[in-house]
């Protein structure tokens, strides 16, 4: 299973209505047309011939790549209106010569999973999450995303980075990094309570 962040605005257009309605997610260069079977060179060459004023964008054959490596089971979470939609793909790439609107000829089939608020991530996931490149790898979080699919919602850390706890009996002090998730703290406390 891999895990990827896709924005909703192929050609600088708000899709994710369209993505949530036909479920399908799609990438903007539709004049690039069916890229299957192509390998990176290939889109390459092709991207710098019929996007010449958008040569300065080197990440765009990566794009396709990922797209065409993606596969049923893989996961893509959506950032939009400060929540993270998260939809599973259920199909492989296609370019839909059906399709009238531009912005959404390169599709991959998905089907929506959940919503969730952005603040149950951390702040170095968020940070991740919120870079530019339409098209981004998210495997460096897969932890934290599985904990979430299989409802083990991961700790917020975004607002602060200690827990105190206090009663007659003494007092119990908790201090994580950014990054940390619920997982990692349950395995701390599990090898706490192993020495106790």
């Amino acid at each position: 299973m891999n895990f990827y962040r896709l924005l909703p605005f192929p050609n600088q257009e708000d899709k994710f209505e369209n993505f949530q309605k036909n479920n399908s997610v799609s990438i903007a260069w539709d004049k690039l047309g069916d890229v299957n079977g192509l390998k990176r060179s290939d889109i390459k060459k092709k991207f710098l011939q019929t996007y010449p004023k958008e040569s300065a964008n080197q990440l765009v054959p990566g794009y396709f790549i990922k797209f065409l490596e993606m596969k049923p089971g893989d996961i893509i979470l959506i950032p939009y209106s400060s929540q993270y939609h998260i939809f599973e793909v259920v199909g492989q790439y296609y370019y839909d010569n059906q399709e009238k609107d531009i912005s959404l000829k390169h599709k991959i089939d998905v089907r929506f999973l959940k919503t969730t608020d952005k603040n149950e991530f951390s702040t170095k996931m968020q940070g991740s999450i919120a870079t530019r490149p339409t098209l981004t790898s998210l495997n460096e979080y897969s932890t934290d995303l599985e904990d979430f699919l299989n409802n083990n919602s991961p700790m917020s850390v975004s607002q602060k980075n200690s827990f105190m706890f206090f009663n007659d009996e003494g007092s119990i002090v908790l201090s994580f990094s950014d990054n940390i998730s619920k997982k990692r703290i349950e395995t701390f406390f599990n090898k706490v309570l192993d020495q106790i």
